[in-house]
């Protein structure tokens, strides 16, 4: 029944409130906090999978930011901790699957006025900019091992983004932020697939823009100052691609070939005599100088036509080439002081009917189970179960296998 369904969620998320609201009262240890949070978050994982009438029960009936407010802040205070990956994973995940629904990014609208025991900057929003702000911060500064974890990141905040009525200034600033962060040498090109996260964050500007246009001005104006990664993006030529790529990675690869024929020449000095090894050194380090330096990514035309291809930059273009010159006259009509606050008013009373492209259909990219995240829920919850009795220890620690480790050995004498 409804009320066992309502029962159910508000039982689950009550238990985990209970982790940051004991970490944060007045009087350490008033309030007893849960201990078993990830068996609680592996509890509701598995009933959303299995009954879908308890999924739609919660986006329909209950509130979602119930069980927003938790995850994001087991996600944030744990972001640089090795031993809890599993934990940001299965978080991440409940996000994603949530994230596909349309009712879940409407019930995100909510103010989120809940004050959480860690360093997340104060907000006037709703609950969808803590979600932005909480991913921000596990991109920026979380641990290397959620790299595997972007694109899911990049893709909840773009599945909430059309329905995300009005934008933070902190998460505005943000994200535009990590638009730059991303769109810099270094990241774009570290390899071949590097400019998807661009993609996907254009993608959430450009629904912002299209369907939540007002009310967004301050991811707008955050937009117009920093116009110029913009226009550098919608410039991009192969020469200059080259050119940065060479100018961040260089030292990198030739350092690489450097290593390589080191290891070459003291390889080639335990089998060839003298003369040999001076006979064939300069050729031999050639050949393998340009292997090492083709082992790095270089920018290509077929790299360059699939980056114009899939950066959606037209929106963001038109809205520059109208903005740019409104704003630029109110600060010469008020010779360079002008109120931030000002500059919002106009940016939010400006009408962009006509000017934009026509707004495109909505892209939801929802979660695809699949064996390997089976697999990985199997192994995490009976690591959850294993580690959680070793101080009566239950079962035999040489007996069980939870993982395997690969190691790599040389098999030349």
């Amino acid at each position: 029944s409804r009320q066992d369904l309502t029962a159910i969620y508000k039982g689950l998320t009550k238990l985990l409130w209970s982790v940051h609201e004991s970490r944060n009262t007045m009087l350490p240890g008033s309030k007893q906090g849960l201990q078993c949070y990830q068996e609680v978050l592996v509890i509701f994982w598995k009933i959303l999978e299995e009954n879908p009438i308890f999924m739609n029960h919660v986006l329909q009936n209950c509130d979602v930011s119930m069980i927003v407010v938790p995850v994001c802040y087991l996600m944030y205070t744990n972001r640089q901790d090795p031993s809890q990956i599993g934990l940001i994973h299965l978080c991440t995940f409940l996000l994603l699957k949530l994230s596909g629904e349309r009712s879940f990014g409407v019930g995100l609208n909510k103010i989120f006025n809940t004050k959480l025991p860690c360093d997340i900057p104060i907000f006037g929003g709703g609950h969808a900019d803590l979600i932005a702000i909480t991913l921000h911060k596990m991109v920026v500064n979380g641990s290397q091992k959620l790299i595997p974890l972007y694109s899911c990141f990049f893709t909840i905040i773009c599945n909430i983004s059309p329905y995300w009525r009005s934008m933070s200034l902190v998460a505005a600033v943000k994200l535009v932020n990590l638009f730059e962060v991303l769109s810099s040498p270094k990241f774009l090109f570290s390899e071949h697939k590097a400019f998807n996260h661009l993609a996907l964050l254009l993608e959430v500007f450009n629904n912002v823009i299209q369907y939540q246009y007002h009310g967004s001005q301050h991811l707008v104006y955050a937009i117009i100052r920093k116009k110029d990664i913009f226009g550098r993006l919608a410039t991009m030529s192969l020469g200059r691609a080259k050119s940065l790529c060479e100018k961040v990675y260089g030292k990198k690869i030739k350092a690489a070939v450097k290593e390589h024929n080191r290891l070459l020449k003291m390889k080639k000095a335990n089998e060839e005599d003298d003369d040999e090894e001076d006979e064939n050194d300069s050729d031999d380090t050639d050949s393998d100088g340009e292997e090492g330096r083709s082992s790095h990514f270089k920018p290509t035309e077929e790299w360059l036509s699939e980056f114009k291809e899939k950066m959606p930059l037209e929106t963001i273009k038109r809205l520059l080439q109208h903005l740019t010159p409104v704003i630029d006259e109110i600060i010469n009509r008020e010779e360079g002081i002008v109120d931030e606050g000002e500059i919002l008013a106009v940016l939010n009373n400006v009408t962009m009917v006509g000017l934009l492209p026509v707004p495109h259909a909505i892209v939801i990219r929802k979660y695809q189970p699949n064996q390997y995240t089976s697999l990985w829920f199997t192994a995490y919850l009976w690591g959850i179960i294993f580690v959680g009795h070793q101080s009566l220890p239950i079962f035999d620690g040489e007996a069980i296998e939870l993982f395997q480790v690969s190691t790599g050995k040389e098999e030349e004498d």
